[in-house]
C-alpha cells in the first residue's frame, strides 16, 4: 500500500496536477473548516492547503512518500475565505541543492486571491526521515 498524508486526507486536500515546477490542489470548504466566523474558513486551513502544494511542487512525492520537509513559511491573508471550494496553485521560485524556494497563492471558487505565501523547503532522504524521531 502506498503511503499518504493522512493529515491532507482529513482535510479534504485533492491534488489536482503535480509536476516538478509546480502544483494545483483543491478543497471543498465545509462547515467543519470555518474558525469561529460562520461561513468564514480559519487560517491554518488556508495556510496548510498552501504548505501542501509547495512541498509537493518542491519536491513530488515517491510512491506516496513526501520527500522534502518544510524549513519556513510566510503568509499574507489578503481576504476571508468564503465559498464553495479554495484552491491553491504553487511555483518554484529557486532550487538550490537541498533547498527549495517557493510561491503559492489561494484562490476561492469566484477568483478572489485571499492569500499568498513563499516557503521554503529542504530534500530529505524519506527512508532517513522514517527512522529519524526529530528533523534537525
Amino acid at each position: 500500500m502506498k503511503a499518504y498524508n493522512r493529515f491532507n486526507h482529513y482535510l479534504g486536500i485533492e491534488i489536482a496536477q503535480v509536476d516538478e515546477n509546480s502544483c494545483t490542489a483543491v478543497l471543498k470548504i465545509r462547515p467543519e473548516l470555518y474558525n469561529s466566523m460562520e461561513g468564514v474558513v480559519h487560517g491554518g486551513v488556508t495556510v496548510t492547503l498552501l504548505d501542501v502544494v509547495m512541498g509537493y511542487a518542491a519536491a513530488p512525492h515517491v510512491d506516496g512518500v513526501q520527500q522534502c520537509v518544510s524549513v519556513e513559511s510566510k503568509i499574507n491573508y489578503l481576504a476571508p475565505v468564503r465559498g464553495d471550494f479554495l484552491k491553491a496553485e504553487s511555483k518554484v521560485l529557486r532550487r538550490g541543492g537541498k533547498i527549495i524556494v517557493m510561491e503559492a497563492r489561494a484562490t476561492t471558487d469566484d477568483g478572489t486571491l485571499v492569500a499568498v505565501a513563499l516557503g521554503t523547503y529542504a530534500r530529505v532522504n524519506s527512508d532517513k526521515a522514517k527512522e529519524d524521531t526529530h528533523v534537525v
